[in-house]
């Protein structure tokens, strides 16, 4: 669904990003993987259109794009931020519904918010409290539902653990796979807390110093050997 070919990427005169290629699939969850600036976050700012490559394509099905959120957007892929960023002070129900722009009914908003809700039930007693109110792992609940009510193809998730206690985590990751399994949209979910996630992943990819060294499937000795060398 979204391809990265050849990607050379960074801010300013800092180059993050060396000859980065990268396949993500729908119906799957991938994980991307590294050491602390090893350019995990960059690579998701790119693969979104929030960040111009240097050199490289974008491909959205198969197709050379001129990558921008609002291209993103309107085909079916969206992203959850790192830190969740809901709007504290929006009661949850709003905070949904600031991502229905594409609704063009008041009914179809309503049909879709209870389908949002049938994968979210843990918000249905706080839609109208503020957001501030909730649990970091709620708020990332309601990030997760803003998403999900444009029915999503695939969605980029940046550390989306940050924050959270070991069981929110557990909670989080669960729902995601969840989610994947019941609506076939995929992930792209940069993380640092890979013993929670890896074993819910279809595949992985391991960066370090802005190359990719590992691509393939998320188990294994060579994913094993590999994350040893890397995160030494």
């Amino acid at each position: 669904m979204l391809t990265l070919k050849n990607i050379d990427a960074g801010y300013g005169k800092k180059k993050v990003l060396n000859d980065v290629s990268a396949l993500f699939k729908a119906d799957s969850i991938t994980v991307v993987m590294g050491p602390n600036g090893a350019g995990k976050s960059t690579l998701l700012k790119v693969a979104f259109g929030l960040l111009k490559p240097y050199k490289g394509e974008v491909l959205f099905e198969d197709k050379t794009v001129k990558a921008s959120p609002q291209m993103f957007v309107k085909n079916g892929i969206f992203m959850v931020p790192q830190g969740r960023r809901v709007f504290k002070d929006m009661t949850v129900r709003e905070n949904i519904e600031l991502a229905t722009g594409f609704w063009k009914s008041r009914r179809n908003f309503e049909e879709e918010f209870e389908r949002v809700l049938s994968y979210f039930e843990e918000l249905k007693p706080f839609l109208k409290l503020p957001a501030g109110n909730l649990s970091g792992g709620q708020q990332q609940m309601v990030a997760l539902a803003r998403a999900f009510i444009n029915k999503p193809k695939m969605v980029l998730m940046d550390e989306p653990s940050i924050g959270l206690s070991p069981k929110l985590i557990n909670d989080t990751f669960s729902k995601i796979k969840e989610i994947k399994d019941k609506t076939g949209a995929g992930f792209v979910i940069v993380e640092h807390n890979l013993k929670t996630l890896l074993p819910l992943t279809d595949f992985a990819y391991i960066l370090k110093d802005g190359a990719v060294v590992y691509n393939g499937k998320s188990e294994g000795s060579v994913l094993e050997k590999m994350m040893n060398t890397v995160f030494e």
